[in-house]
């Protein structure tokens, strides 16, 4: 049931020492592909960093100085690079009549994907968003249209340990019909 893939979900810090197989790593990046984007711009680039001497180099990158409060996320086996890739014309003028930036919601719903499929293959993950970017951005070579948004750890958790996060009820979040009379 979804609901019960969506509990099982957490935030990992830990990770065994145990690459991902590739197979899994395509099977989450197919979730995230399958994800919907406003006027079907799919503006995302995915990057994957399995490769010890190269995620090293990215986490050392990403996680140091004032990043360093997400330096865990360097002994994950792998890391993914979340970029937007920017915008279509009809997006970028519905985005700025909403103050919206539809690119990053859209990344932000195929990252959801990815995760949730890593979480049902049994992978922890991540998602970071506090890293140097621009670091990044230069170690990747990533075109001038590519913008890092999201760092994604994703390993094996070192622990069995289910989510256990407190979350708001659903009646401090949820309002049906307000100002209507019954």
């Amino acid at each position: 049931m979804f609901l019960d893939l969506v509990k099982k979900r957490r935030s990992v810090r830990r990770y065994l020492d145990k690459p991902v197989e590739r197979e899994k790593i395509e099977r989450c990046l197919e979730a995230a592909r399958l994800a919907p984007s406003a006027c079907n711009a799919q503006p995302w680039r995915f990057i994957v960093l399995d490769r010890p001497n190269l995620k090293d180099e990215a986490g050392k990158t990403a996680f140091s100085g004032i990043y360093s409060s997400n330096a865990f996320a360097r002994q994950a086996p792998a890391l993914i690079v979340a970029a937007v890739t920017g915008e279509k014309l009809l997006p970028r003028i519905a985005g700025k009549i909403q103050g919206k930036y539809y690119p990053l919601i859209d990344l932000g719903i195929a990252v959801e994907h990815l995760i949730l499929q890593a979480t049902e293959l049994g992978l922890g993950t991540c998602w970071l968003g506090w890293f140097n970017a621009v670091g990044i951005r230069k170690l990747l070579k990533l075109r001038r249209t590519e913008k890092p948004a999201a760092i994604i750890s994703l390993g094996y958790p070192a622990t069995d340990r289910e989510g256990t996060s407190s979350r708001k009820s659903l009646s401090e979040i949820t309002a049906f019909n307000p100002g209507q009379k019954p």
